[in-house]
């Protein structure tokens, strides 16, 4: 009874325990969502992660299978067999019957084996390069996805005060109308104005909508769609650009691109070492253990031995696989060279927005100056009784917050791809690394 208490117990613990493992990928995101909390989804994310993991995991497989080829091979055999005997035979039984053990191992094979596990590991070391670098990717485009999402509510929030302002305009403009103090057509076009804002106020919130699903994408939650994110604390953008020339050495030696792809054309050159041991021998161990129902003189409990087999002729295998592998290796080194000129240009691309980015930092910090002083002289004059454009003048402040925004977004994504195309910045200049 206690017995099966007891294991009631740890059947419904574990049950608990699977359901808690299965939800925990399907708990809904976190209202207000934080960037913290979407780039710790990135691993989860969609289907370039998902493929890289299970390329990741097919090479470690492929790694243990190359390594298994040089252990020990253990099996059993069972006979059942008929026979009629010799009248002279000492045991006129029918059975002969026997049961096997066999142990059998690869003793030396002359290089073969030890080029595949070569050429095994350079494919896994290429697969774990390629799934760190399309983790960082889906950071940064996580990064972005949500930095857009950002910048549309801003954009929307800007709309919507011009719409409410012309509104305004407009209908103290209907008001004089109704006077006879203004035209037919100076009221027309102050409602094509407004149509226009309105317009534009539902392009705007159209693509709060569109990025919040692209967001939902990049996290790997499709139509889960988050309303509300917070302003995520970013680091800090103060300093100075390392040399461009350090940043291509450091990005030729140690992007994870260019390393997994040297990565393959090792293994490939292992794979060619072992196609060529193809034509040496090979060197067996053997050992077998034998039990039979019936006695005779050839029959042993024991025995041991190598086995050297000498290739002679394979009908041509060898040399096509020579010849394949060399292909391969000669489209990997191809690959190599393409990404090396990829990886040049995306660099000293990404080098130049940023140098872009940073001057035009100083642009975007007046603008706002300006605009803070320009609301704060409308609000005064508004206070007086006077004639202003106070409702411009908050709309025009809106519009230099959003290219702030964009400009303060557009360095850090920008620092990010710098360090992913470097695989990690110089020592010296870490005051994007913050965050």
């Amino acid at each position: 009874m206690k017995k099966r208490v007891l294991g009631g117990c740890l059947a419904t613990v574990a049950l608990l325990l699977v359901v808690r493992i299965s939800t925990a990928d399907t708990e809904p995101l976190p209202e207000p969502l934080t960037l913290e909390h979407a780039l710790s989804l990135a691993e989860r994310g969609p289907t370039d992660v998902a493929q890289a993991r299970a390329d990741l995991e097919y090479s470690q497989a492929e790694e243990r299978l190359a390594q298994s080829r040089t252990g020990v091979n253990v099996a059993l055999e069972g006979r059942l067999r008929w026979v009629e005997p010799s009248e002279v035979a000492a045991d006129q039984s029918n059975g002969d019957h026997r049961g096997s053990l066999f142990v059998r191992k690869n003793l030396y094979d002359f290089g073969r084996s030890a080029a595949e596990e070569s050429a095994a590991e350079g494919l896994g070391k290429a697969s774990r390069l390629r799934y760190t670098d399309v983790v960082r990717q889906r950071r940064i485009a996580i990064m972005e996805a949500y930095f857009d999402v950002l910048l549309a509510d801003l954009e929307f929030a800007r709309d919507n005060e011009e719409m409410a302002v012309v509104y305004v305009s407009l209908d103290r403009l209907q008001d004089r109308h109704e006077l006879g103090q203004v035209s037919d057509i100076d009221l027309l076009e102050m409602e094509a104005e407004y149509q226009a804002i309105r317009k534009k106020r539902a392009a705007s919130q159209a693509r709060q909508r569109s990025a919040r699903s692209r967001l939902a994408i990049a996290l790997g939650r499709p139509g889960e769609l988050s309303s509300d994110l917070s302003l995520p604390d970013l680091p800090q953008l103060d300093g100075e650009l390392p040399e461009y020339e350090s940043l291509l050495k450091k990005a030729l030696a140690e992007n994870p691109a260019i390393r997994a792809l040297r990565a393959e054309v090792k293994a490939a050159e292992s794979r060619i070492a072992g196609a060529r041991a193809g034509r040496r021998p090979y060197l067996d161990g053997e050992l077998e253990a034998s039990t039979y129902s019936r006695e005779a003189g050839s029959h042993d409990d024991w025995r041991a031995g190598v086995v050297l087999t000498v290739p002679l002729y394979s009908g041509g295998a060898v040399g096509a696989q020579i010849a394949r592998e060399k292909a391969t290796l000669n489209r990997t080194r191809a690959s190599l060279a393409a990404a090396e000129d990829a990886v040049r240009q995306a660099l000293l691309d990404n080098y130049l927005d940023l140098e872009t980015l940073q001057v035009d930092a100083d642009r975007v910090l007046a603008l706002q100056d300006y605009r803070d002083l320009y609301l704060d002289r409308s609000r005064t004059i508004y206070e007086l009784e006077v004639k202003t454009d106070l409702g411009d003048a908050m709309v025009r402040l809106s519009e230099a917050q959003i290219e702030a925004a964009k400009n303060r977004f557009g360095r850090v994504l920008a620092w990010e791809r710098l360090k992913a195309l470097a695989g990690g910045l110089p020592k010296a200049s870490t005051s994007a690394d913050e965050g």
